[in-house]
């Protein structure tokens, strides 16, 4: 053997490599992405965090109107089609059950028509689009919504700090008058995360109750022509 010679090299045994590459992850805090699980062990999902919930969501008494947020079933809105969908599950995966959904959203150049705060040099009106609906959670926990892409818009905030805010649709987990959860689902995000989700599988949430109403509301060419915006939540202690 040549010890010159990378090729003569007597090879490392694997179990020898494995150890030494866990050990050396595991310097770095990273070797938790190749430690295998426990037997019996099952992964915990994390609680989604909570969000601002604005200073547009509708007022107290508004009368919510229910999963299609444009103004009637035929409107049409020069925003581009969307259908918000997910499930409502508990940090072990669990559906909940029982709960609503409030969704309040700009329109798509960025103005919240059905608020009165809003002021007129805040985008453009868009009559077919009521901006907020409600929903139940469906017994196996999905819910689903009709609408249109919200825009990003710019805003002052406490009067001095300029912000830009990305797209985003405002989502409160409410179990009778009560706020559980208030979250935002920021739909850039929720793209670009498709491709490593753990729920890329939509079979289950089109043959679920709550898209059966969608499409019964809306009907189905609606729902087929929508882009899909899958927002699954997760909300623990179970409520």
């Amino acid at each position: 053997m040549n010890p010159f010679d990378p090729h003569s090299a007597r090879p490392w045994p694997r179990r020898r490599f494995n150890a030494a590459l866990l050990a050396a992850l595991a310097a770095a805090g990273l070797g938790s992405l190749l430690a295998p699980r426990a037997a019996g062990a099952q992964q915990r999902l994390r609680p989604t965090s909570t969000a601002f919930e604005g200073p547009y969501r509708p007022l107290r008494g508004t009368t919510w109107g229910g999963i299609d947020l444009l103004s009637a079933r035929n409107a049409v809105s020069p925003g581009k089609p969307l259908v918000l969908a997910g499930r409502l599950l508990d940090s072990a995966g669990r559906p909940h059950a029982g709960l609503r959904l409030q969704v309040w959203q700009a329109n798509s150049t960025g103005r919240y028509d059905y608020h009165p705060a809003e002021t007129p040099g805040h985008g453009l009106p868009d009559p077919a689009l009521r901006g907020y609906g409600e929903a139940d959670i469906d017994a196996e926990g999905w819910y689903a919504f009709r609408t249109i892409r919200p825009g990003g818009y710019k805003r002052v905030l406490f009067g001095f700090l300029p912000w830009t805010f990305v797209p985003h649709i405002h989502v409160a987990v409410r179990a009778g008058e009560r706020d559980l959860l208030v979250t935002q689902s920021d739909l850039d995000r929720e793209i670009a995360r498709r491709a490593a989700s753990a729920y890329a599988d939509h079979a289950e949430l089109t043959r679920s109750d709550a898209m059966r109403r969608l499409v019964e509301a809306v009907g189905g060419a609606a729902v087929a022509q929508a882009e899909l915006i899958r927002f699954d939540i997760v909300l623990d202690p179970p409520a």
